[in-house]
């Protein structure tokens, strides 16, 4: 049966340019942060059978040789539901001394280097408080600007401008609830975001490959969200799909298992379990029953989870759809947490018996929302996790005006340099406004000096990473709600 699905898969995928290697786990959709020291298993789709060389972290100014532990032949499913698998699992470890980053992933065997994308957080230590970042609906490209096979995501013109401070702030992970593409394209839109020829289709470019591409990759100078210097979790939404019909379920997640990789997961962070959910691409039967949406193949999924990592101290779980929640699953696993979207005005409120606080951010960045612009438009939330207590933010604009050109936004937290961050200075300053009324502590300043030693006057350095010609000291600073933080660098 096994090898029946593989052919059939092959068959129905084999249309699409995709390399003969590949790998899944960590990839797009779910990357994985690994403390120095542990281990992580890569799942590798080894299908030309080539024994595996070497597997290498690759950051901005260093890379690191893993040693590998084990190599594992076999058939390693990530999708209960489609049975979307691997031929190889390898274990590797993370070696004392690597440098705290977001890493590319790359696994070189035989003749062919496969690269997963700053798909590896290695860290020193867990933190404890730690922090993340919630935001939804970006619904990259709903909105194309220029011709089909020649353009990009209107979206990526805010998205961009929210990596700025989202960086600035440094959270440990970012979470992505749903609708991270569109199921149709629209073109010549107006001023609103609506009108114009809309398209969709398998024939119709921009492609689903290009929408994913526009969102992790960015396009026409703006930054997707690789350009996060976190890991980014996401989990599909309704539009999540781009040329299968609606009822087509398998042929969806299909999709976003080539494309994306996992699509029901679970991760941790220290003691902090994160359960993800898709409540729209699989089937209402099997996957995810429309009356019980966790008592089918994602539950069994998620309940294996936390059978083998434990309890721990908070639960969170991230689905797109707030009005069908799943109470019984809620309950039992006794969920503090859930993130949601679908509805793009921010929201919380309480459910189940646990009880469970159920929040939204509000859009990111989706076009189409400028006439409701003050009350969905431009918002995230920020969360503090430490021990089993959580605090949030209320839903914060990373600008004043979303409505405005790229180049008139007005940002609410900003980080300037004096002179050129390009490892040429002995000497430079850092100026962190914030606009926010909210404390932002740990904020992160990266200073690329010319290789020496040196100082700073506010603040903590917590890593030096030295190069042959560069000195890269990563600075964290306190910055008050409604303040301003200067931060000098000098030598010692």
């Amino acid at each position: 049966m096994k090898h029946f699905i593989f052919i059939f898969l092959f068959i129905v995928l084999g249309c699409f340019p995709v390399k003969a290697n590949r790998i899944l786990y960590p990839w797009r959709a779910c990357p994985a942060i690994v403390p120095m020291g542990q281990t992580i298993d890569i799942l590798y789709d080894n299908t030309a059978g080539m024994p595996v060389d070497s597997v290498i972290l690759s950051g901005p100014y260093n890379r690191v040789i893993l040693p590998v532990d084990t190599v594992r032949t076999g058939w390693f499913e990530y999708d209960t539901f489609t049975k979307a698998a691997v031929s190889n699992r390898i274990r590797v470890t993370i070696p004392k001394g690597t440098p705290e980053e977001l890493y590319d992933l790359i696994v070189k065997s035989g003749d062919e280097t496969n690269v997963s994308r700053r798909s590896v957080k290695a860290l020193k230590v867990w933190r404890n408080p730690h922090r993340f970042i919630h935001i939804s609906d970006p619904h990259i490209s709903r909105q194309w600007i220029g011709t089909p096979d020649n353009g990009y995501a209107k979206e990526l013109e805010l998205l961009d401008r929210f990596i700025e401070v989202a960086d600035i702030i440094h959270p440990e992970y970012v979470i992505v609830t749903g609708d991270i593409i569109h199921d149709y394209t629209r073109f010549d839109a107006d001023s609103l975001g609506w009108e114009g020829v809309v398209v969709s289709g398998f024939e119709h470019p921009p492609l689903a490959e290009e929408k994913y591409k526009n969102y992790f990759e960015g396009a026409n100078g703006f930054l997707g969200v690789y350009g996060l210097n976190a890991p980014v979790f996401s989990i599909p939404g309704n539009h999540d799909f781009y040329g299968p019909k609606q009822d087509d379920y398998f042929a969806k997640a299909s999709q976003w298992n080539r494309l994306m990789g996992k699509r029901v997961y679970g991760f941790s962070y220290m003691d902090t379990r994160i359960l993800g959910a898709d409540d729209y691409l699989g089937d209402p039967v099997v996957d995810i029953p429309e009356q019980s949406p966790m008592s089918g193949l994602q539950g069994l999924l998620l309940d294996s989870f936390l059978n083998t990592a434990g309890q721990g101290k908070i639960r969170i779980m991230m689905q797109h759809r707030p009005d069908r929640i799943d109470t019984a699953f809620v309950d039992r696993n006794k969920i503090n947490l859930l993130l949601n979207g679908h509805n793009h005005r921010p929201h919380q409120e309480f459910v189940g018996a646990t009880p469970t606080l159920s929040i939204r951010p509000g859009a990111v960045c989706r076009s189409g929302e400028i006439a409701n612009w003050e009350k969905t438009l431009g918002f995230f939330r920020v969360f503090t996790i430490d021990n089993d207590i959580f605090h949030y933010s209320p839903p914060l604009r990373f600008c004043k005006n979303p409505t405005a050109s790229y180049d008139k936004l007005m940002m609410n937290l900003t980080l300037v340099f004096k002179k050129e961050n390009t490892g040429i200075q002995t000497s430079n300053e850092a100026l962190i406004a914030n606009h926010f009324d909210v404390d932002l502590p740990d904020c992160h300043v990266r200073f690329v000096m010319a290789k020496g030693k040196y100082k700073v006057s506010e603040g903590t350095i917590y890593q030096i990473i030295e190069t042959s010609k560069h000195s890269v000291l990563d600075v964290n600073v306190d910055v008050e709600a409604q303040s301003n933080k200067l931060i000098k660098i000098t030598k010692r």
